[in-house]
């Protein structure tokens, strides 16, 4: 899961506000003007293999070397991200027309380039998406101030042909497993952002019953049966796929869906399941046969793996999640569009 962007915030408030905290601005020069980075090329190409040992079906245990290959392809892909969506929070708090222009130039660079066209193995095919949604969050929050342009169209064009490969890829070709997990969850956030961005009915209902597919597997205690599979891992990668699911369950509820009621709340247990793992692990434990990475001293439990409760807490009254997430400051997550503050007031 990446790690980038969950220091961002105050990045951001500076960059945006040409604010110095509590200092005197009299004893400060002046802010220097934002400016675009400088954009990683397009990655046209993916054919990276799993990160796990070869052989391990729980994937809980990682290969070092193929887990490095991995990072090597992705961290590119993943340094855009971030740049795209710094660039697009910078214009959401602030209108500075060189960060909408920085995301517009950044993403039709590599919508004309065919950026992740050649998906070359199935774990590329199944790491993509988390990718994609980011990329389309970048766009949403700046198309307001792009307007109707033929650079939007072209980035358009290329942001529904990645949502359209995706849920074939999904219809016909993922795993059983991957039908119904994580990785699905995120294949529906990504297409449920562009589809609502596009307004494309085909993309919105096929994110809606992913959504499903993946939350009604819920067991009565709100553990994800295919998440609990993942050993020590199990969750880390609960949390996983409530960062995806709950995002696009609120974006999907805002345009008239009711997906926090389907399967008698599955989605609502869930999220309890995961809280209640972190004041008393031993029901997790029992369920996936290990001690949690989180417990064993081998991870540390971080804001943006909470980023989605942003979403929740802007649409449902839940003090014991908000009391919980509250010592992580500003959630901030870039495949969820960046500072999630400023993504939930602003998502349609």
């Amino acid at each position: 899961m990446s790690r980038f962007l969950h220091r961002a915030p105050l990045v951001l408030a500076l960059i945006a506000c040409g604010v110095m905290g509590a200092l005197s601005a009299q004893a400060q020069d002046a802010p220097a003007p934002w400016e675009c980075p400088a954009l990683a090329p397009p990655v046209i190409r993916l054919d990276h293999g799993s990160r796990y040992t070869s052989g391990d079906k729980t994937h809980s245990s990682f290969d070092t070397a193929s887990n490095a290959d991995v990072n090597a392809q992705i961290k590119p892909l993943d340094s855009f991200i971030t740049a795209m969506i710094i660039a697009a929070n910078v214009a959401l708090t602030s209108a500075d027309p060189k960060a909408v222009d920085c995301v517009r130039a950044g993403l039709l660079a590599w919508a004309k380039a065919g950026a992740l066209s050649d998906l070359g193995t199935l774990n590329a095919k199944l790491s993509a998406p988390s990718r994609l949604a980011g990329l389309d969050f970048a766009w949403d929050e700046v198309k307001p101030m792009v307007g109707d342009t033929p650079d939007g169209g072209v980035i358009e064009a290329w942001l529904a042909g990645l949502g359209r490969a995706t849920m074939t890829f999904f219809d016909t070709e993922a795993p059983p497993h991957s039908q119904k997990n994580n990785l699905r969850a995120w294949a529906a956030l990504a297409v449920a952002r562009v589809g609502l961005t596009l307004r494309d009915q085909a993309m919105i209902d096929w994110a809606d019953a992913g959504v499903q597919l993946v939350a009604c597997t819920a067991n009565p205690d709100g553990s994800l049966p295919l998440e609990m599979a993942r050993k020590r891992l199990a969750l880390h990668y609960q949390l996983h796929a409530l960062t995806a699911l709950i995002p696009t369950a609120v974006l999907l509820q805002r345009d008239g869906h009711a997906l926090f009621q389907a399967c008698n709340g599955s989605l609502h247990r869930s999220i309890r399941f995961a809280l209640a793992a972190f004041g008393d692990p031993t029901e997790v434990t029992s369920l996936a046969k290990a001690k949690q990475s989180y417990f064993d001293g081998s991870d540390t439990l971080q804001g943006f793996e909470l980023a989605w409760s942003s979403a929740y807490l802007a649409t449902f009254y839940a003090p014991d999640l908000a009391a919980f997430v509250a010592p992580y400051g500003e959630l901030t997550n870039s495949k969820l569009g960046g500072v999630q503050s400023l993504v939930w007031q602003t998502a349609p």
